[in-house]
Protein backbone atom coordinates (compact mmCIF):
# COMPACT_ATOMS: atom_id res chain seq x y z
CA UNK A 1 0.00 0.00 0.00
CA UNK A 2 1.42 3.81 -1.15
CA UNK A 3 1.78 6.10 1.89
CA UNK A 4 -0.48 9.28 0.87
CA UNK A 5 3.04 12.09 0.39
CA UNK A 6 2.47 15.58 1.54
CA UNK A 7 1.59 16.87 -1.83
CA UNK A 8 -1.22 14.64 -1.94
CA UNK A 9 -2.58 15.56 1.51
CA UNK A 10 -2.29 19.00 0.80
CA UNK A 11 -4.17 18.53 -2.64
CA UNK A 12 -6.77 17.01 -0.32
CA UNK A 13 -7.00 19.86 2.20
CA UNK A 14 -7.34 22.26 -0.68
CA UNK A 15 -10.27 20.87 -2.10
CA UNK A 16 -12.49 20.64 1.67
CA UNK A 17 -12.46 24.54 1.18
CA UNK A 18 -14.34 24.09 -2.26
CA UNK A 19 -17.83 24.11 -1.05
CA UNK A 20 -18.92 21.92 -4.09
CA UNK A 21 -16.01 19.76 -3.56
CA UNK A 22 -15.87 19.65 0.67
CA UNK A 23 -18.02 16.36 0.74
CA UNK A 24 -16.31 14.13 -1.23
CA UNK A 25 -13.16 15.32 -0.61
CA UNK A 26 -13.99 15.00 3.57
CA UNK A 27 -15.03 11.51 3.18
CA UNK A 28 -12.24 10.57 0.91
CA UNK A 29 -9.31 11.82 3.42
CA UNK A 30 -10.80 9.15 5.57
CA UNK A 31 -10.82 6.94 3.82
CA UNK A 32 -7.25 7.25 3.35
CA UNK A 33 -6.44 7.83 7.01
CA UNK A 34 -4.83 4.04 7.61
CA UNK A 35 -2.05 5.64 4.65
CA UNK A 36 -1.72 9.12 7.15
CA UNK A 37 1.44 8.39 9.56
CA UNK A 38 1.65 10.52 13.32
CA UNK A 39 4.33 13.12 11.06
CA UNK A 40 1.81 13.59 8.14
CA UNK A 41 -1.31 13.85 10.62
CA UNK A 42 0.55 16.75 12.50
CA UNK A 43 1.05 18.51 8.79
CA UNK A 44 -2.51 18.22 8.37
CA UNK A 45 -3.73 19.76 11.89
CA UNK A 46 -1.32 22.64 10.82
CA UNK A 47 -2.49 23.65 7.42
CA UNK A 48 -4.35 26.70 7.01
CA UNK A 49 -6.87 24.98 4.50
CA UNK A 50 -8.25 23.06 8.04
CA UNK A 51 -9.17 26.01 9.37
CA UNK A 52 -11.03 27.35 6.21
CA UNK A 53 -13.02 24.22 5.79
CA UNK A 54 -13.88 24.10 9.60
CA UNK A 55 -14.77 27.80 9.83
CA UNK A 56 -17.86 27.20 6.90
CA UNK A 57 -18.56 23.33 7.92
CA UNK A 58 -21.82 21.77 8.34
CA UNK A 59 -22.86 19.95 11.41
CA UNK A 60 -22.43 17.03 9.47
CA UNK A 61 -19.29 18.06 8.28
CA UNK A 62 -17.97 18.24 11.60
CA UNK A 63 -19.08 15.07 12.47
CA UNK A 64 -16.58 13.39 9.99
CA UNK A 65 -13.62 15.87 10.60
CA UNK A 66 -13.91 14.96 14.30
CA UNK A 67 -13.50 11.59 13.55
CA UNK A 68 -10.69 12.46 11.59
CA UNK A 69 -8.66 14.60 13.93
CA UNK A 70 -9.31 13.84 17.23
CA UNK A 71 -10.17 9.69 16.71
CA UNK A 72 -6.98 9.17 15.02
CA UNK A 73 -5.38 12.11 17.32
CA UNK A 74 -6.38 9.80 20.34
CA UNK A 75 -5.04 6.69 18.13
CA UNK A 76 -1.36 8.19 17.89
CA UNK A 77 -1.29 9.91 21.27
CA UNK A 78 -3.48 7.56 23.42
CA UNK A 79 -1.84 9.47 26.62
CA UNK A 80 -2.56 12.98 25.19
CA UNK A 81 -0.04 15.14 23.52
CA UNK A 82 0.80 18.57 22.98
CA UNK A 83 0.11 18.14 19.45
CA UNK A 84 -3.72 17.82 19.84
CA UNK A 85 -3.68 20.61 23.21
CA UNK A 86 -1.67 23.13 20.51
CA UNK A 87 -4.52 22.51 17.72
CA UNK A 88 -7.65 22.71 20.52
CA UNK A 89 -6.05 26.12 21.31
CA UNK A 90 -5.54 27.14 17.45
CA UNK A 91 -9.47 26.80 17.40
CA UNK A 92 -10.44 28.05 20.61
CA UNK A 93 -8.85 31.17 19.29
CA UNK A 94 -10.17 31.35 16.31
CA UNK A 95 -12.68 34.42 15.00
CA UNK A 96 -15.24 31.92 14.10
CA UNK A 97 -17.44 30.54 16.47
CA UNK A 98 -17.77 27.79 14.26
CA UNK A 99 -14.30 26.96 14.98
CA UNK A 100 -14.14 27.56 18.59
CA UNK A 101 -17.09 25.06 18.56
CA UNK A 102 -14.63 22.37 17.07
CA UNK A 103 -12.30 23.13 19.91
CA UNK A 104 -14.65 22.57 22.39
CA UNK A 105 -15.15 18.90 20.69
CA UNK A 106 -11.62 18.11 20.90
CA UNK A 107 -11.78 19.22 24.70
CA UNK A 108 -14.99 17.16 25.11
CA UNK A 109 -12.79 13.76 23.25
CA UNK A 110 -10.06 14.50 25.98
CA UNK A 111 -11.91 15.03 28.84
CA UNK A 112 -14.29 11.62 27.52
CA UNK A 113 -11.04 9.61 27.73
CA UNK A 114 -10.08 11.01 30.51
CA UNK A 115 -6.88 12.51 29.26
CA UNK A 116 -5.91 16.37 30.49
CA UNK A 117 -7.27 19.42 29.60
CA UNK A 118 -4.40 22.12 29.17
CA UNK A 119 -5.03 24.82 32.15
CA UNK A 120 -4.64 27.36 29.22
CA UNK A 121 -7.54 25.36 27.34
CA UNK A 122 -9.45 25.32 30.14
CA UNK A 123 -8.88 28.93 30.58
CA UNK A 124 -10.03 29.67 26.70
CA UNK A 125 -12.94 27.28 27.47
CA UNK A 126 -13.93 30.12 29.86
CA UNK A 127 -12.74 33.57 28.01
CA UNK A 128 -14.39 32.23 24.49
CA UNK A 129 -16.78 29.92 24.74
CA UNK A 130 -18.65 30.44 27.79
CA UNK A 131 -19.86 33.93 26.74
CA UNK A 132 -21.58 32.90 23.38
CA UNK A 133 -24.90 32.31 22.73
CA UNK A 134 -24.57 29.78 19.99
CA UNK A 135 -22.69 27.12 22.19
CA UNK A 136 -23.05 23.47 22.85
CA UNK A 137 -24.31 24.53 26.97
CA UNK A 138 -24.51 20.93 28.29
CA UNK A 139 -20.89 19.72 26.65
CA UNK A 140 -19.23 23.24 27.89
CA UNK A 141 -21.20 23.18 31.35
CA UNK A 142 -19.99 19.14 31.30
CA UNK A 143 -16.01 19.66 30.45
CA UNK A 144 -16.06 23.05 32.91
CA UNK A 145 -17.14 21.02 35.84
CA UNK A 146 -14.70 18.05 34.94
CA UNK A 147 -11.66 20.10 34.41
CA UNK A 148 -12.32 23.30 36.60
CA UNK A 149 -12.38 21.97 40.06
CA UNK A 150 -7.79 21.37 40.39
CA UNK A 151 -7.45 25.06 38.78
CA UNK A 152 -10.50 26.60 40.71
CA UNK A 153 -8.49 28.70 43.29
CA UNK A 154 -6.01 29.86 40.31
CA UNK A 155 -6.10 33.75 40.02
CA UNK A 156 -6.56 33.58 36.07
CA UNK A 157 -9.45 31.56 36.50
CA UNK A 158 -11.17 33.48 39.14
CA UNK A 159 -10.19 36.75 37.02
CA UNK A 160 -12.26 35.14 33.98
CA UNK A 161 -15.19 33.84 35.91
CA UNK A 162 -15.81 37.19 37.16
CA UNK A 163 -15.25 38.49 33.92
CA UNK A 164 -17.76 36.95 32.51
CA UNK A 165 -20.36 37.73 35.14
CA UNK A 166 -20.48 40.87 33.24
CA UNK A 167 -22.19 39.56 30.64
CA UNK A 168 -25.94 38.88 30.27
CA UNK A 169 -28.08 37.06 32.92
CA UNK A 170 -27.94 33.71 30.77
CA UNK A 171 -24.28 33.53 30.99
CA UNK A 172 -23.94 34.67 34.44
CA UNK A 173 -26.54 31.54 35.35
CA UNK A 174 -24.51 29.66 33.27
CA UNK A 175 -21.36 30.45 36.06
CA UNK A 176 -23.15 30.20 38.82
CA UNK A 177 -24.21 26.56 37.44
CA UNK A 178 -21.30 25.32 36.95
CA UNK A 179 -19.22 26.76 40.35
CA UNK A 180 -22.14 25.57 42.30
CA UNK A 181 -22.35 22.04 40.95
CA UNK A 182 -18.55 21.68 41.55
CA UNK A 183 -19.10 22.92 45.10
CA UNK A 184 -21.53 19.42 45.78
CA UNK A 185 -18.34 17.45 45.20
CA UNK A 186 -15.90 19.76 46.74
CA UNK A 187 -17.35 21.91 49.15
CA UNK A 188 -13.87 22.93 50.94
CA UNK A 189 -13.85 25.64 47.34
CA UNK A 190 -17.04 27.53 48.95
CA UNK A 191 -14.12 30.01 50.01
CA UNK A 192 -12.67 30.69 46.71
CA UNK A 193 -16.06 30.79 44.94
CA UNK A 194 -17.55 33.33 47.97
CA UNK A 195 -18.04 36.44 45.37
CA UNK A 196 -19.51 34.52 42.64
CA UNK A 197 -21.67 33.33 45.34
CA UNK A 198 -22.41 36.58 46.59
CA UNK A 199 -23.51 37.78 42.61
CA UNK A 200 -25.89 34.92 42.60
CA UNK A 201 -27.40 36.00 45.78
CA UNK A 202 -27.69 39.81 44.32
CA UNK A 203 -29.62 38.37 41.62
CA UNK A 204 -31.89 36.81 43.66
CA UNK A 205 -32.62 39.88 44.85
CA UNK A 206 -33.83 41.44 41.71
CA UNK A 207 -37.17 42.45 40.34
CA UNK A 208 -36.63 39.72 37.02
CA UNK A 209 -38.91 36.56 38.12
CA UNK A 210 -36.95 34.26 35.16
CA UNK A 211 -33.87 34.99 36.64
CA UNK A 212 -34.73 34.53 39.91
CA UNK A 213 -36.51 31.31 39.16
CA UNK A 214 -33.24 30.18 37.72
CA UNK A 215 -30.77 31.32 40.50
CA UNK A 216 -33.09 29.23 43.56
CA UNK A 217 -32.54 26.02 41.66
CA UNK A 218 -29.15 26.75 40.95
CA UNK A 219 -28.27 27.52 44.53
CA UNK A 220 -30.32 24.89 45.88
CA UNK A 221 -27.53 22.38 44.85
CA UNK A 222 -25.19 24.10 47.60
CA UNK A 223 -27.99 22.63 50.08
CA UNK A 224 -26.63 19.28 49.66
CA UNK A 225 -23.58 19.59 51.62
CA UNK A 226 -23.32 20.40 55.09
CA UNK A 227 -20.87 23.28 54.62
CA UNK A 228 -23.03 25.16 51.85
CA UNK A 229 -26.21 24.39 54.28
CA UNK A 230 -24.08 26.80 56.47
CA UNK A 231 -23.08 28.90 53.78
CA UNK A 232 -26.35 29.77 52.69
CA UNK A 233 -27.88 30.02 56.14
CA UNK A 234 -24.59 32.15 57.39
CA UNK A 235 -26.01 34.91 54.27
CA UNK A 236 -29.39 34.51 55.80
CA UNK A 237 -31.04 33.07 52.70
CA UNK A 238 -33.29 31.17 54.00
CA UNK A 239 -35.37 34.37 55.76
CA UNK A 240 -34.52 36.15 52.36
CA UNK A 241 -36.47 33.30 50.23
CA UNK A 242 -39.30 33.87 52.73
CA UNK A 243 -39.52 37.64 52.27
CA UNK A 244 -39.01 37.59 48.99
CA UNK A 245 -41.79 34.62 47.79
CA UNK A 246 -43.30 33.86 51.05
CA UNK A 247 -44.51 36.86 53.05
CA UNK A 248 -45.97 39.05 50.29
CA UNK A 249 -48.87 38.67 47.94
CA UNK A 250 -48.79 36.06 45.66
CA UNK A 251 -49.22 37.34 41.77
CA UNK A 252 -49.19 35.59 38.23
CA UNK A 253 -45.44 35.81 37.69
CA UNK A 254 -43.92 35.10 41.62
CA UNK A 255 -45.92 31.57 41.39
CA UNK A 256 -43.24 30.33 38.51
CA UNK A 257 -40.27 31.19 41.62
CA UNK A 258 -42.96 29.55 44.32
CA UNK A 259 -41.88 25.92 42.89
CA UNK A 260 -38.21 26.09 43.02
CA UNK A 261 -38.97 28.11 46.60
CA UNK A 262 -40.36 24.52 47.77
CA UNK A 263 -37.89 22.51 46.51
CA UNK A 264 -35.38 25.17 48.24
CA UNK A 265 -36.97 24.60 51.72
CA UNK A 266 -37.20 20.73 51.49
CA UNK A 267 -33.96 20.07 50.46
CA UNK A 268 -32.26 22.15 53.19
CA UNK A 269 -34.65 19.89 55.44
CA UNK A 270 -33.01 16.83 54.26
CA UNK A 271 -29.90 18.04 54.12
CA UNK A 272 -29.69 19.27 58.18
CA UNK A 273 -33.11 17.75 59.22
CA UNK A 274 -32.25 18.62 63.26
CA UNK A 275 -30.85 22.32 62.58
CA UNK A 276 -33.50 23.16 59.68
CA UNK A 277 -36.66 22.19 61.22
CA UNK A 278 -35.89 23.56 64.51
CA UNK A 279 -35.38 26.94 63.36
CA UNK A 280 -37.26 27.09 60.31
CA UNK A 281 -40.52 25.85 60.92
CA UNK A 282 -42.60 27.90 59.08
CA UNK A 283 -40.64 26.66 55.84
CA UNK A 284 -43.05 23.79 56.22
CA UNK A 285 -45.75 25.67 56.57
CA UNK A 286 -45.17 27.49 53.46
CA UNK A 287 -44.85 23.87 51.89
CA UNK A 288 -48.48 22.52 53.36
CA UNK A 289 -50.56 25.71 52.23
CA UNK A 290 -49.29 24.99 48.63
CA UNK A 291 -50.61 21.87 48.94
CA UNK A 292 -54.09 23.16 49.14
CA UNK A 293 -53.85 25.95 46.39
CA UNK A 294 -55.70 23.93 43.93
CA UNK A 295 -53.36 24.71 41.41
CA UNK A 296 -52.17 20.76 40.12
CA UNK A 297 -48.39 22.13 39.51
CA UNK A 298 -47.89 23.91 42.44
CA UNK A 299 -49.63 20.87 44.54
CA UNK A 300 -47.77 17.97 42.83
CA UNK A 301 -44.86 20.36 43.90
CA UNK A 302 -45.95 20.77 47.48
CA UNK A 303 -46.13 16.93 48.16
CA UNK A 304 -42.79 15.87 46.57
CA UNK A 305 -41.34 18.48 48.44
CA UNK A 306 -42.85 16.93 51.72
CA UNK A 307 -41.62 13.34 50.46
CA UNK A 308 -38.40 14.85 50.74
CA UNK A 309 -38.70 16.12 54.25
CA UNK A 310 -40.59 12.97 55.32
CA UNK A 311 -37.82 10.54 53.80
CA UNK A 312 -35.53 11.43 56.63
CA UNK A 313 -36.19 9.66 60.10
CA UNK A 314 -36.17 13.33 61.82
CA UNK A 315 -38.77 14.56 59.10
CA UNK A 316 -40.89 11.92 59.99
CA UNK A 317 -40.95 12.39 63.09
CA UNK A 318 -41.22 16.21 62.80
CA UNK A 319 -44.15 15.94 60.57
CA UNK A 320 -45.93 13.31 62.69
CA UNK A 321 -45.37 15.13 65.72
CA UNK A 322 -45.41 18.26 65.40
CA UNK A 323 -47.45 18.66 62.27
CA UNK A 324 -50.02 15.90 62.74
CA UNK A 325 -53.29 17.56 61.99
CA UNK A 326 -51.71 18.74 58.70
CA UNK A 327 -50.07 15.82 57.83
CA UNK A 328 -53.68 13.50 58.19
CA UNK A 329 -55.56 16.34 56.27
CA UNK A 330 -52.54 15.85 53.61
CA UNK A 331 -52.68 12.00 53.42
CA UNK A 332 -56.66 11.84 52.94
CA UNK A 333 -56.66 13.90 50.22
CA UNK A 334 -53.12 12.05 49.11
CA UNK A 335 -55.43 9.16 47.68
CA UNK A 336 -58.06 10.87 45.73
CA UNK A 337 -55.12 12.91 43.57
CA UNK A 338 -53.16 9.59 43.13
CA UNK A 339 -56.32 8.58 41.03
CA UNK A 340 -57.57 11.33 39.95
CA UNK A 341 -54.47 13.49 38.37
CA UNK A 342 -53.36 13.41 34.76
CA UNK A 343 -51.14 9.98 33.99
CA UNK A 344 -47.54 11.97 34.44
CA UNK A 345 -48.69 13.95 37.99
CA UNK A 346 -50.41 10.69 39.27
CA UNK A 347 -47.15 9.14 39.07
CA UNK A 348 -45.16 12.07 41.04
CA UNK A 349 -48.08 11.68 43.75
CA UNK A 350 -46.84 8.10 44.18
CA UNK A 351 -43.36 8.89 43.97
CA UNK A 352 -43.75 11.68 46.89
CA UNK A 353 -46.04 8.70 48.73
CA UNK A 354 -42.75 6.45 48.55
CA UNK A 355 -40.80 8.84 50.55
CA UNK A 356 -42.84 9.20 52.89
CA UNK A 357 -43.47 5.25 53.16
CA UNK A 358 -39.69 4.71 52.77
CA UNK A 359 -37.13 3.69 55.51
CA UNK A 360 -34.37 6.04 55.52
CA UNK A 361 -31.78 3.44 57.30
CA UNK A 362 -31.98 -0.30 57.94
CA UNK A 363 -32.58 -1.97 60.52
CA UNK A 364 -35.73 0.21 60.69
CA UNK A 365 -36.49 1.66 63.86
CA UNK A 366 -39.92 0.96 65.79
CA UNK A 367 -40.68 4.31 65.90
CA UNK A 368 -40.51 4.86 61.73
CA UNK A 369 -42.52 1.98 61.11
CA UNK A 370 -44.71 3.17 63.44
CA UNK A 371 -44.91 6.15 61.98
CA UNK A 372 -45.47 5.08 58.95
CA UNK A 373 -48.19 2.45 59.07
CA UNK A 374 -49.85 5.41 61.32
CA UNK A 375 -49.72 7.12 57.85
CA UNK A 376 -50.76 4.64 55.60
CA UNK A 377 -54.00 3.84 58.13
CA UNK A 378 -54.85 7.21 57.94
CA UNK A 379 -54.47 7.76 53.94
CA UNK A 380 -56.58 4.25 52.85
CA UNK A 381 -58.17 3.42 56.28
CA UNK A 382 -57.42 0.07 55.74
CA UNK A 383 -55.59 -2.67 57.01
CA UNK A 384 -54.46 -4.23 53.64
CA UNK A 385 -52.76 -2.70 50.20
CA UNK A 386 -56.11 -2.53 48.29
CA UNK A 387 -55.08 0.92 47.10
CA UNK A 388 -51.45 -0.13 45.97
CA UNK A 389 -52.91 -2.95 44.50
CA UNK A 390 -55.29 -0.84 42.51
CA UNK A 391 -52.59 1.38 41.32
CA UNK A 392 -50.99 -1.71 39.85
CA UNK A 393 -53.92 -2.93 38.28
CA UNK A 394 -53.87 0.49 35.87
CA UNK A 395 -52.06 -0.57 32.26
CA UNK A 396 -49.29 1.87 31.90
CA UNK A 397 -45.48 0.88 32.63
CA UNK A 398 -44.56 3.79 34.43
CA UNK A 399 -47.55 3.80 36.90
CA UNK A 400 -46.72 0.48 37.40
CA UNK A 401 -43.56 0.78 38.41
CA UNK A 402 -44.31 3.01 40.89
CA UNK A 403 -46.59 1.03 42.11
CA UNK A 404 -44.02 -1.90 42.37
CA UNK A 405 -41.40 1.24 43.78
CA UNK A 406 -44.29 1.78 46.65
CA UNK A 407 -45.30 -1.76 47.26
CA UNK A 408 -41.38 -2.23 47.81
CA UNK A 409 -40.66 0.75 50.14
CA UNK A 410 -43.97 -0.83 52.26
CA UNK A 411 -43.33 -4.32 52.88
CA UNK A 412 -39.78 -3.35 54.13
CA UNK A 413 -41.96 -3.23 57.10
CA UNK A 414 -43.35 -6.34 59.08
CA UNK A 415 -46.69 -4.57 58.72
CA UNK A 416 -46.44 -3.85 55.09
CA UNK A 417 -46.08 -7.47 54.87
CA UNK A 418 -48.72 -8.26 57.29
CA UNK A 419 -51.04 -5.84 54.91
CA UNK A 420 -50.09 -7.69 51.61
CA UNK A 421 -51.15 -11.07 52.63
CA UNK A 422 -54.16 -9.25 53.80
CA UNK A 423 -55.31 -8.10 50.21
CA UNK A 424 -57.01 -10.69 48.47
CA UNK A 425 -55.80 -11.61 44.89
CA UNK A 426 -52.94 -9.26 45.04
CA UNK A 427 -50.33 -11.47 44.91
CA UNK A 428 -51.86 -13.92 42.24
CA UNK A 429 -51.56 -11.11 40.50
CA UNK A 430 -48.22 -10.71 41.31
CA UNK A 431 -47.11 -14.17 39.95
CA UNK A 432 -49.23 -13.86 36.97
CA UNK A 433 -46.30 -13.80 34.04
CA UNK A 434 -48.81 -13.56 31.26
CA UNK A 435 -49.50 -9.51 32.65
CA UNK A 436 -45.64 -8.97 32.29
CA UNK A 437 -45.11 -6.88 29.02
CA UNK A 438 -42.27 -4.22 30.06
CA UNK A 439 -38.93 -6.09 30.62
CA UNK A 440 -37.78 -2.75 33.04
CA UNK A 441 -41.29 -3.43 35.50
CA UNK A 442 -40.81 -7.36 35.04
CA UNK A 443 -37.48 -7.30 36.32
CA UNK A 444 -38.24 -5.00 39.48
CA UNK A 445 -41.49 -6.94 40.05
CA UNK A 446 -39.11 -10.27 40.37
CA UNK A 447 -36.83 -8.08 42.95
CA UNK A 448 -39.95 -6.98 45.21
CA UNK A 449 -40.81 -11.30 44.79
CA UNK A 450 -37.70 -11.73 45.88
CA UNK A 451 -37.92 -9.43 48.56
CA UNK A 452 -41.43 -10.63 49.77
CA UNK A 453 -40.18 -14.69 49.65
CA UNK A 454 -38.09 -14.25 52.34
CA UNK A 455 -41.13 -12.64 54.75
CA UNK A 456 -40.91 -14.43 58.40
CA UNK A 457 -45.14 -13.98 58.32
CA UNK A 458 -46.20 -15.06 54.84
CA UNK A 459 -47.67 -18.34 55.34
CA UNK A 460 -45.94 -21.30 54.12
CA UNK A 461 -47.83 -21.99 50.98
CA UNK A 462 -47.74 -18.76 49.78
CA UNK A 463 -43.78 -18.25 50.90
CA UNK A 464 -43.32 -21.44 48.81
CA UNK A 465 -45.48 -20.06 45.47
CA UNK A 466 -43.22 -17.09 45.78
CA UNK A 467 -39.89 -18.89 46.51
CA UNK A 468 -40.81 -20.87 43.30
CA UNK A 469 -41.59 -17.98 41.43
CA UNK A 470 -37.82 -16.58 42.38
CA UNK A 471 -35.92 -19.90 41.57
CA UNK A 472 -37.33 -19.80 38.45
CA UNK A 473 -36.36 -16.17 37.11
CA UNK A 474 -37.74 -12.96 36.07
CA UNK A 475 -38.09 -14.02 32.76
CA UNK A 476 -39.37 -17.39 32.72
CA UNK A 477 -42.07 -18.79 30.51
CA UNK A 478 -43.93 -22.33 30.90
CA UNK A 479 -43.42 -24.36 27.77
CA UNK A 480 -46.82 -25.11 26.07
CA UNK A 481 -46.54 -29.00 24.82
CA UNK A 482 -48.76 -29.85 22.38
CA UNK A 483 -49.43 -34.06 21.83
CA UNK A 484 -50.55 -35.31 18.41
CA UNK A 485 -52.90 -37.96 18.40
CA UNK A 486 -52.48 -40.23 15.40
CA UNK A 487 -55.88 -40.09 13.39
CA UNK A 488 -57.36 -37.80 15.99
CA UNK A 489 -58.75 -34.45 14.66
Amino acid sequence: MLIMDVSQLERLMRCLVIKEMRTNSLDLLESKLDDVDQEMYEVMLRTDSLFQFLSDASSDQFITASRIIYDKGLEFYPRGSIVIAQFIERCLTHPKNKVKQFGLRGAAVLANASLPVTQNNVQLLIVHCLPMKEVIVDTLMKILIQTLPPVFTEAGVQSNLHAALECDETIRCRVYEIVCTILEQYPGLLGAADRILQRAFDDLAKDDVLLQTNVLQITTRLLTTKEGFAYVEAADLFRKVYTSFVSIAVNPYVRFVLPNALKFYANAASVQPTIFLARYPEAIDFIFDKAFTGDPMLMVIAYESLGIVGFKNEGKIFLSEKRKDKMDKILKEMQNMMQSATEAFKVRFIESLINLMAAEDEPIDNRISSIAQKWYETMTGREDLEMVQTLFKVPFPDIKMAALKLLSAIVDYRWGQMFFQNTACFGEMLLNRVLDVDVAVTQYKYDVIKKLSASPVMDGFVCETLQQYVSEGAFYRKANVEVVIEGGQ
